[in-house]
């Protein structure tokens, strides 16, 4: 199972897609969705694409260990936000809270950043700390200032990518 997390990036419009391309792949996805993603989509769709309850508050089901030892955690879109408080072990929301846990695990972390080109610059030091501790990361598209969302094709690819790389 892919544990999708979404955040508050535009780019959180195609995640509909990309959830629907992973079950496609016969990959079963869970879905985490910020706040900040909450006012960007709707979670209902996240459910349908998914067909599974979306989380998006942590209860005294706890979540956050509940899902943290799946086959990957998928944080994408990944802002600048989600990034950097990673990076320092923030776990203010429920994403940042199943990252660390997860982390703790040594499960795969996939993120795929989206945002501004200036703060994809601005947080080089944070995206460099996350590499150094195993953190996978996708590049974005460079395009008319921003770091833009990768082709849905390349992040189920790396998904599977890295899946099958952990059970070998």
């Amino acid at each position: 199972m892919i544990i999708l997390c979404v955040t508050g990036s535009i780019a959180a419009t195609k995640c509909v897609q990309l959830a629907r391309d992973l079950r496609r792949n016969d990959i079963e996805v869970k879905c985490f969705m910020s706040d900040a993603a909450c006012d960007i989509i709707h979670p209902n769709s996240m459910e349908f694409a998914t067909g599974q309850e979306v989380i998006t508050k942590l209860t005294g089901d706890i979540e956050h260990v509940k899902y943290s030892q799946e086959d990957l955690i998928l944080v994408a879109p990944a802002t600048a936000n989600v990034i950097s408080k990673f990076a320092y072990k923030i776990s203010d929301n429920p994403i940042n809270t199943l990252l660390i846990t997860a982390y703790g695990h040594n499960t795969p972390i996939l993120m795929v950043p989206s945002m501004h080109d200036s703060m994809f610059s601005a947080i080089s030091e944070n995206l460099e700390k996350c590499k150094k501790e195993g953190i996978h990361f996708l590049d974005p598209k460079m395009d008319e200032g921003k770091a833009k969302f990768p082709d849905i094709e390349n992040i189920v690819l790396e998904s599977l990518r890295l899946i099958n790389l952990n059970k070998d």
